[in-house]
């Protein structure tokens, strides 16, 4: 064989196959590569994988992408047979070990976009638009990948972890997420946001894991609260404090609401309550100049909405104590809530009334200092996953998603062995 062959044959990979290249043509936008079986070289069946020595049924050609070694798009045409071979009934075509399995392209093509995936560079899309395919093409090799990556994949046992939900579409479809903390990874994902969908974790890691759990960082969620307490009893279960906060600017921002949808009060204090909705839900020391006139304004206008949103700036406060300040903690707690029932809001008596029945956990943000602000940061990640994607129909899929874009699926990708 001529040595130019051999280099284009090793171009290819085809140096330990029963093909070889035969011809190559390049135009503007792609190039061809012809490849045929080797003269002396039998089919191989594509069922039973044993050569077929009785010649052929007949020769097509099959066009497969490649992997491009420029900005040219490859295209092999391969000439293969169908053979009659008596291990079935009918007419079979021939084995092609170069061949992705479920794709016309090669298998070294659908490993390097494997790859790029699993970089957490390129989406989907990049991929799609890089080598000029069809969308649902990488889509399809990607989900493959992740059923595959994750039989394998192995879970560390945590020591403090964080619990969350996320929604795959608005308002449908929750995943809890477990991540975490100390190594700011999330390490499992779940359909559903109840009990049974937590508990499946617990029951994955199994008695030994969830004896080695020594905090659960949480949204106040009752299933949640439920499944710590039958699988971890002895871990302390902390108040995540952005849901708190969350849940304390949500109280502010209904007596805001009630105030302006009060029929009763003068159209100025209404249409007063409805100009203040930004200031209210944004810290004073983050108002620009063009909101303190405004809320001076408001002080005048709506003592009772003043007073709730300078409640809400003290309560930041609350998680400036240190572990050894507890009890000092608690008293603050108390006398805050007291203090904001004196304003008598419906929104804001409600979330008093969940200080208080929440109040040891919420304190236990304080005694173990552990903080899950890193999972609003997955937070984060996620819906941006979820615009990129414009949802996801697949909830299965979506799982796959968050743990290779926010923990360590695929990091240690490596090709299927050939």
């Amino acid at each position: 064989m001529a040595q130019r062959d051999v280099i284009l044959n090793n171009l290819c990979g085809l140096q330990n196959s029963n093909f070889e290249v035969c011809d190559v043509k390049v135009f503007k936008d792609r190039e061809e590569w012809y490849i045929r079986r080797k003269p002396n070289a039998l089919p191989i069946c594509n069922n039973c994988g044993l050569a077929y020595e009785f010649g052929h049924h007949s020769i097509s050609t099959v066009e497969i992408i490649d992997q491009p070694s420029g900005r040219l798009k490859k295209i092999w045409k391969v000439s293969r047979a169908k053979i009659a071979c008596p291990c079935t009934l009918s007419i079979l075509v021939e084995r092609l070990d170069f061949k992705a399995d479920h794709h016309l392209m090669t298998k070294r093509f659908v490993d390097y976009i494997e790859e790029l995936l699993c970089t957490k560079m390129f989406t989907v899309a990049d991929i799609a638009r890089m080598f000029d395919l069809d969308y649902g093409i990488p889509y399809k090799i990607d989900h493959q990948c992740l059923i595959r990556l994750i039989q394998h994949h192995v879970l560390e046992l945590p020591e403090n972890i964080a619990v969350d939900e996320k929604s795959s579409k608005k308002g449908h479809n929750y995943v809890t997420i477990v991540s975490d903390i100390d190594r700011g990874q999330a390490i499992w994902a779940t359909e559903g946001n109840d009990k049974a969908a937590l508990d499946l974790f617990f029951k994955v890691i199994g008695k030994e894991g969830c004896e080695k759990i020594k905090t659960v960082s949480k949204d106040l969620w009752k299933p949640y609260i439920e499944s710590c307490n039958e699988y971890v009893p002895h871990a302390t279960q902390t108040a995540d404090k952005f849901h708190v906060i969350k849940r304390l600017s949500e109280a502010v921002d209904g007596v805001r609401k009630e105030i302006q949808n009060d029929k009763l009060l003068p159209s100025d204090i209404r249409a007063n309550a409805k100009e203040s909705m930004w200031i209210v839900r944004h810290k004073m020391e983050n108002l620009n100049d063009y909101y303190l006139p405004k809320l001076a304004e408001l002080e005048k206008t709506n003592a009772g909405l003043y007073r709730a949103y300078l409640q809400k700036e003290l309560f930041f406060e609350f998680y400036k104590f240190l572990p050894s300040e507890s009890e000092q903690a608690r008293n603050f707690l108390l006398a805050w809530v007291n203090e904001a029932r004196t304003i008598n809001f419906e929104p804001l008596n409600n979330f008093c009334d969940y200080l208080i029945r929440h109040t040891e956990m919420i304190l236990n943000a304080i005694i173990t200092r552990t903080t899950s602000a890193f999972s609003e940061g997955i937070n984060r990640k996620i819906n941006v996953l979820k615009s990129m994607a414009y949802g996801y129909r697949s909830i299965h899929y979506f799982i796959l998603k968050i743990l290779q874009r926010c923990g360590t699926l695929g990091q240690n990708w490596k090709p299927v062995p050939q």
